[in-house]
């Protein structure tokens, strides 16, 4: 994690596993868009990277160990830790075991990662742009893979969804 500054380990006692190859760190890489193809598994905290990792259909652990004060402090739109796109690791020791047992790629990851797939990912088909072209810019009605709502303006006039706020 970027913010653990302790050398390849990131001071979370994987030296040995470090040194083996088994966990690489990859802290500094600029593009995150590699690391993704290049990784068998997201271990994450809070970051909206899962949204498009989960497009990969990989395994993602969720490392929810400050969830309570996270959640509190800055909002949330959603309980991360009941709607999980897989495990959910409360404290290094649990992250720690999702691995050594195996469980971070069992079939309860896949269920879950199925489940916030299709709650979240429904737009991420490889058309999106198309039909965002399509709608906004040559005025067609398009067909989306789910409804969409219609969220009023805030002011005059809402370009991504040509609602009208009330005058």
């Amino acid at each position: 994690h970027p913010s653990l500054t302790d050398g390849p380990s990131r001071g979370m006692g994987l030296s040995e596993l470090h040194r083996r190859g088994v966990v690489l760190d990859a802290t500094d890489e600029p593009h995150v868009e590699d690391l993704m193809l290049a990784s068998d598994v997201l271990v994450t905290d809070y970051s909206a990277l899962m949204f498009d990792y989960a497009n990969l259909d990989r395994p993602i652990v969720i490392h929810a160990d400050d969830w309570g004060a996270y959640a509190a402090s800055r909002g949330a739109y959603f309980d991360i830790t009941a709607d999980a796109p897989g495990h959910v690791a409360h404290s290094y020791r649990e992250l720690a075991w999702l691995f050594a047992s195996g469980s971070w790629r069992d079939e309860e990851s896949a269920r879950l990662r199925a489940g916030f797939r299709a709650r979240f990912c429904a737009f991420d088909d490889g058309r999106a742009a198309e039909r965002v072209v399509r709608t906004l810019m040559l005025g067609e009605r398009v067909e989306h893979p789910v409804p969409v709502a219609v969220v009023p303006a805030q002011a005059g006039h809402d370009v991504l969804t040509s609602s009208r706020a009330p005058s």
